[in-house]
């Protein structure tokens, strides 16, 4: 009999952005994998990737099931319906493991299979507690990690302050570490100097941006957590003749734009102030960028950033984990405190003014992020568990 596997998230994009090489890394090992999430409320994606992901289901026999988890922590009512939706699917179907995924999902996920005797891997994005971080995180979030930690199996952090932390604290049966989910550094190493360039000059075109400007750009959702305020705040204390040759582009979707465009317009700059949308050409913007900006104020390891520096771009990003676990030399880029915009605009002008753009990439160190690295360190977990049981 074919064993099975639970796949589960709070909300259907942790498990569309973050797990469908997992989910076939799982299929290769012999397993049928189920997936428990909630895809009618399904997080930050759009209705049409929500379907689009439905079908990647159908299309990969994987089976889904409707949980419906709330937003956040959720409400006593609404979890203990999700407790109960959970308890009658673990009834129904008897599975070797269970993956669990985001802070709600986990806990409800980890408490009900633990009711059945199901072993759990839990993979924290990023614990929500963090050195520098909100004291709320700590108060709240860190006794609930660390007490669901004792019916944990195997605790997968992705990266140094967290697995520190973990080793530390925690008490799951295993605790290992791995390099985010994985992006396509050999692939973008393959882009030639002339595909690039190409890249750059489309893309500047179209956002009517000259060829000599230095262009700077960040990648993210326009919320206060992404902080892409304190790049404009930066950018104000400018003297004016600095910003002329100045472009600076966001690309994301999110409810602070208006807020983001009156703080460019309050300096005069919003005619070099671009909100350019969801774009699924972030490679070209990287490619067009000379400098690349991630003023997170909290990530578990931030992607965008992570690929900004494997495309070749020279990253500003906050000096918090899941960002610096990747500026890991002067050539890839530099660090700075992301609630401070005065330390941000020296070191912008320290960058622009040496003309220390598109600096030669140490390629070597960033290749512990590849796809195929990250993809190994997954299935040797998925086989370890499967030889303990």
């Amino acid at each position: 009999m074919t064993k099975k596997v639970l796949m589960l998230a709070a909300k259907a994009n942790m498990i569309q952005q973050f797990n469908h090489r997992n989910i076939k890394i799982l299929q290769n090992l012999g397993y049928k994998v189920h997936v428990a999430t909630n895809m009618e409320d399904f997080g930050s994606m759009s209705a049409e990737e929500n379907e689009r992901f439905k079908q990647w289901m159908i299309d990969n026999d994987v089976i889904a099931h409707q949980i419906d988890f709330e937003r956040r922590m959720g409400s006593l009512k609404g979890n203990i319906r999700s407790v109960k939706q959970l308890i009658k699917l673990f009834k129904e179907i008897d599975f070797t493991f269970v993956h669990v995924h985001s802070p709600l999902g986990s806990v409800l996920g980890r408490l009900v299979a633990k009711q059945f005797k199901v072993p759990a891997i839990y993979t924290a994005h990023g614990f929500h507690f963090f050195k520098g971080g909100p004291r709320s995180g700590w108060i709240f979030f860190y006794p609930l990690e660390w007490f669901f930690s004792f019916i944990t199996d195997t605790l997968i952090t992705i990266n140094d302050e967290d697995y520190e932390v973990a080793k530390k604290y925690m008490h799951a049966k295993n605790i290992v570490k791995i390099n985010g989910i994985g992006v396509g550094v050999e692939q973008a190493w393959r882009v030639t100097d002339e595909e690039k360039l190409i890249a750059r000059r489309n893309v500047r075109k179209e956002l009517n941006i000259p060829e000599d400007a230095v262009m700077m750009s960040s990648v993210g959702e326009l919320s206060d957590r992404k902080n892409h305020k304190v790049v404009l705040e930066a950018l104000k204390m400018m003297k004016p003749e600095q910003l002329k040759n100045i472009y600076y582009i966001i690309a994301g979707t999110g409810s602070n734009g208006e807020i983001l465009d009156d703080l460019a317009e309050s300096f005069g700059f919003k005619d070099h102030f671009k909100l350019v949308g969801y774009r699924s050409d972030i490679q070209n913007i990287n490619f067009s960028s000379d400098i690349s900006i991630f003023p997170s104020l909290q990530e578990g390891l931030g992607v965008a950033g992570l690929e900004a520096a494997i495309d070749g771009v020279y990253l500003i990003g906050s000096d918090i984990r899941g960002i610096k676990d990747y500026i890991l030399s002067d050539s890839i880029g530099v660090i700075f405190n992301p609630r401070n915009a005065k330390q941000l605009k020296k070191v912008l002008e320290k960058k622009i003014d040496a003309n220390i753009l598109n600096s030669k990439l140490n390629r070597s160190r960033l290749c512990q992020f590849d796809i195929k690295s990250v993809d190994r360190a997954m299935q040797k977990i998925y086989k370890n568990v499967k030889s303990t049981l």
